[in-house]
């Protein structure tokens, strides 16, 4: 029972105990003391309702409150805590310890030292140093789960494969990296895409289907623009941002996008290295710039630049230095699909 398992991992509770550490938020199991460490949201709202639920099948009538420990009350805690006249389970969510008060610290530090049955304390902090001295003992003594976001793409690939991995799924990898792109603008959306297509495809996720649900992204679709202008197909760039124009993107996603494929091919065109290399100065997976390489070796280093101007003065025209910022940046995506291999 999920009870047991809390009472006898709270056992150890007391000073010194060693850390409990290692769940993510899709393993995690209920326990008495939780510390989920870590700004991404999405993340830690996965941990809590993973947990609650857990607890909710063996006990419908869990009692679930949170605290607000930045206008807690002396003894708040540990009256929250404390057997109720029923015996109900309690899950307790203490967020935002950045904000805790003196009180709420003072009474969570008592409240590791006790033995409260029946009880799981979940805890929040999503940065800062406010709160070290109860971090460094909920570190003792909690079970942390690393609540942190992804940083660049290639953390957000791995947070797809896991995705799919945990629900016994498979993402192809084509199809990973063109989710990435279409929806992995917060781990919320990707979650929500991750969810969607195991819903509605049976089997393996292929290229195809992130296509077919996710192609209309503004993401997908302004990238789409940028590869094609610099692989010098412009007819299919041009029809392309087009139809994206029409659609409702606007021309600064366009932009972006360009400036973005245009930064990479900059860069790859005098690297006398490997493309992984040059990942992390860029902010990019090296999946990404593998893929650009290739289109990299058409562009001369001087073409290369200007197209980089030519984006820059197109964005500048599209946030308000002209009166047809539609068909600026049309005029500069025209210039880089006719500068490709000369």
């Amino acid at each position: 029972m999920a009870t047991q398992r809390a009472g006898t991992a709270r056992s150890g509770a007391g000073r010194g105990a060693k850390t409990t550490e290692g769940p993510d938020f899709r393993t995690l199991e209920p326990a008495p003391l939780i510390l989920l460490k870590g700004g991404e949201d999405y993340l830690a709202s996965r941990a809590v309702d993973r947990v609650k639920r857990a607890l909710r099948q063996e006990h419908p009538d869990l009692e679930f409150t949170r605290i607000d420990v930045s206008a807690a009350s002396p003894g708040e805690l540990a009256t929250i805590a404390s057997p109720s006249l029923f015996g109900e389970p309690r899950l307790i969510l203490a967020e935002d310890l950045a904000a805790m008060n003196d009180t709420f610290l003072a009474d969570a530090l008592a409240y590791l030292e006790e033995d409260t049955a029946d009880v799981t304390l979940m805890m929040r902090h999503s940065g800062g140093n406010r709160g070290k001295k109860l971090l460094d003992a909920l570190g003792r003594r909690a079970v942390v789960v690393d609540c942190a976001g992804a940083k660049n793409d290639h953390e957000k690939l791995d947070f797809v494969r896991r995705e799919f991995r945990a629900a016994g799924r498979e993402i192809h990898a084509d199809a990973a990296r063109a989710l990435v792109a279409a929806a992995g603008s917060t781990l919320s959306d990707l979650g929500g895409a991750c969810k969607q297509l195991m819903a509605d495809v049976s089997g393996d996720i292929t290229e195809d289907h992130v296509d077919r649900y996710h192609g209309g992204r503004v993401e997908a679709t302004a990238f789409k623009v940028a590869d094609a202008a610099f692989e010098g197909r412009q007819e299919a760039a041009t029809r392309l941002y087009r139809h994206a124009i029409a659609t409702g993107v606007s021309p600064i996603a366009v932009t972006a996008a360009l400036a973005r494929k245009g930064r990479h091919i900059a860069a790859l065109v005098d690297h006398r290295g490997s493309p992984a290399s040059l990942a992390s100065s860029l902010g990019a997976a090296p999946w990404q710039l593998a893929q650009v390489a290739e289109t990299a070796r058409r562009w001369h280093p001087q073409r290369a630049a200007e197209a980089i101007e030519a984006v820059a003065r197109a964005d500048a025209e599209a946030k308000g230095a002209s009166r047809t910022p539609e068909y600026a940046v049309e005029r500069a995506i025209t210039a880089i699909a006719s500068a490709v291999g000369r």
